[in-house]
């Protein structure tokens, strides 16, 4: 009988000691989001052991790394985190179902193909979005900025997230009396300074709504300086935005995102199907002003 408790107790010290492996594939490096989820993976007490693959917004890189080191090692990991749209979809199309994907930050999962409608399609992939409602962020956009009737909607053509928000903005802004104007913008850095030089011409009257695209966040200092400067009226859909003094924005919190991640592999440790793991928001959007961050 003792030797029998004390097997038991034996073999629960092994599962409990047992530290799950997870590769993270970043898009543009570690965010407040991994943060998060790193957290709240210690407070789960699941402690795991994390390998980050890092693209630093570069497909042909992140192709690369997972080619070249992902797949070598792909046998000893228990989960792949993803982190953003493209790296997300390049992850599930080289995982091809070989191992759970936890994806974060992807702000239309079935417009981008990673989740289906019929669950039986996602029985190895769950995950975030960052998708705040865009009638909600438009509605409070609408309190803070004077009235006016043009749109300007920054696209990345390399970013078909990007592409997909506009379509659903579209109708939302008309609501409201704004005309939506989709604006291309190059995303090469070196053509930077008279990108922004173009965007102050061809905004100016406008509203310009800032989508939660990776490139405009990695020159997010730079795109709200030009549009400050110009005097022109800017709506956020990311908090990256808010500190350099965007006009307004309802946003989710990346941390939050990051944690909610972390549950989802609770979850799945502890039974639950990732199919029946309904996709995750941040329920408490922060309605954020100019004058707020200011404070």
């Amino acid at each position: 009988m003792l030797r029998g408790l004390l097997f038991c107790a034996l073999c629960i010290i092994h599962v409990n000691a047992y530290a799950l492996k997870i590769a993270m594939v970043l898009w543009r490096g570690e965010t407040p989001a991994e943060q998060g989820f790193r957290e709240e993976m210690k407070k789960l007490g699941l402690n795991p052991e994390i390998t980050v693959f890092n693209a630093d917004q570069d497909r042909a890189t992140l192709a690369t790394l997972l080619r070249t080191e992902l797949e070598p090692n792909l046998a000893k990991y228990d989960y792949v985190y993803s982190f953003g749209t493209t790296a997300s979809q390049m992850t599930k199309q080289f995982l091809k179902g070989r191992k759970p994907l936890i994806f974060n930050v992807v702000a239309d999962p079935y417009g981008a193909g990673l989740l289906s409608t019929n669950k039986q399609d996602n029985k190895m992939l769950a995950g975030v979005s960052n998708m705040i409602s865009l009638p909600l962020q438009i509605a409070n956009a609408r309190k803070y900025l004077p009235k006016g009737s043009k749109m300007l909607f920054p696209v990345n053509p390399r970013e078909q997230n990007t592409q997909l928000i506009g379509e659903q903005l579209t109708p939302v802004a008309a609501q409201h009396h704004w005309i939506l104007e989709t604006w291309r913008i190059n995303p090469d850095k070196a053509l930077l300074n008279s990108e922004l030089l173009r965007l102050q011409k061809d905004a100016k009257g406008s509203v310009v709504f800032i989508p939660a695209d990776s490139y405009l966040i990695s020159i997010a200092a730079e795109l709200m300086q030009a549009l400050n400067e110009a005097n022109i009226e800017t709506i956020c859909s990311v908090g990256a935005f808010i500190p350099y003094h965007c006009s307004v924005g309802t946003v989710g919190d990346y941390q939050v995102q990051g944690k909610l991640a972390a549950k989802i592999i609770a979850m799945h440790q502890k039974g639950t199907a990732l199919q029946d793991i309904p996709l995750q928001y941040d329920l408490s959007p922060r309605l954020m002003t100019r004058d707020a961050a200011a404070h």
